[in-house]
């Protein structure tokens, strides 16, 4: 489907923010912390819930709350989520896990070249440690970035951008394949390369996977304060100017309508939903 309509984009939401509150009760069970991030916290900040033209849920958690999320997730398997890691599936290619609601079917265009099948779902992003030092920083967030896009390339044939660009990452994902240097490789050394300050006491974090290369301090988002969502009370970063104007600008603006654009998808199925 190329634009979602507005009945079909209300009942994704629907299904969303049961997702949420489902996740933020596990949470408050287990005293994980998490916050709201992205277009999910300027909803909350600038709509009191969602953006009217969004069609995802973002949360964010340090990288001890999220891997303490797996374990509680691990050790009381349900019939009603499956958790998108790359370390249960070395196709799911991507450096942020999914709460995914079984029974359900989210397809994106890359759908049809992985094993897995996501259903409708709330992305979790997480925030690693940095180095102190400006330079060992930068090169960190640029390392990790392009080792990440070299795992999707691993991964994924490409049709969706121009014929040169569809070319050269074509070439390079034979490449990849020719030497061995498969999703499994990059699985492995990404997660040990994220967590490779985790046991630093310095103040920098970021999310890796963030296009905008952007870092903040754990000040930034701790200690939570809490904000409307909808018909729910949940956790966004204490500090709403320093967590989203490196990636947004002026987040209380909103953008032109040519830039209100949800997901592409070629299918999506409610399940009983």
């Amino acid at each position: 489907m190329n634009k979602t309509d507005d009945e079909t984009l209300n009942h994704i939401k629907k299904i969303e923010l049961m997702i949420l509150k489902d996740f933020i009760k596990i949470c408050d069970e287990h005293d994980i912390e998490y916050y709201l991030i992205y277009g999910t916290q300027i909803g909350a900040i600038r709509h009191q819930g969602f953006i009217p033209w969004d069609d995802d849920v973002d949360v964010i958690m340090f990288r001890k709350d999220y891997e303490e999320f797996l374990k509680v997730m691990e050790s009381n398997p349900n019939d009603k989520y499956t958790i998108f890691d790359s370390r249960y599936n070395n196709e799911y290619f991507f450096q942020f896990g999914r709460m995914s609601l079984n029974g359900t079917y989210w397809a994106e265009y890359w759908d049809e070249q992985v094993s897995f099948k996501l259903g409708i779902h709330i992305d979790l992003f997480i925030l690693d440690h940095l180095p102190d030092n400006k330079i060992k920083r930068k090169l960190f967030i640029q390392r990790c970035y392009y080792l990440a896009r070299l795992y999707s390339i691993s991964v994924l044939k490409f049709d969706n951008y121009s014929k040169a660009v569809n070319l050269i990452l074509n070439t390079v994902h034979r490449f990849l394949n020719i030497f061995n240097l498969t999703p499994k490789f990059f699985q492995k050394r990404l997660y040990n390369l994220f967590r490779k300050y985790e046991s630093d006491s310095g103040n920098f974090v970021t999310d890796l996977t963030l296009m905008e290369k952007v870092t903040f301090k754990k000040e930034d988002y701790k200690p939570p304060k809490r904000s409307i969502f909808e018909d729910i009370e949940a956790n966004i970063p204490n500090d709403d100017y320093n967590t989203l104007t490196p990636i947004y600008g002026d987040y209380m603006q909103l953008p032109p309508e040519e830039d209100r654009v949800a997901h592409i998808l070629n299918e999506i199925d409610f399940g009983q939903y």
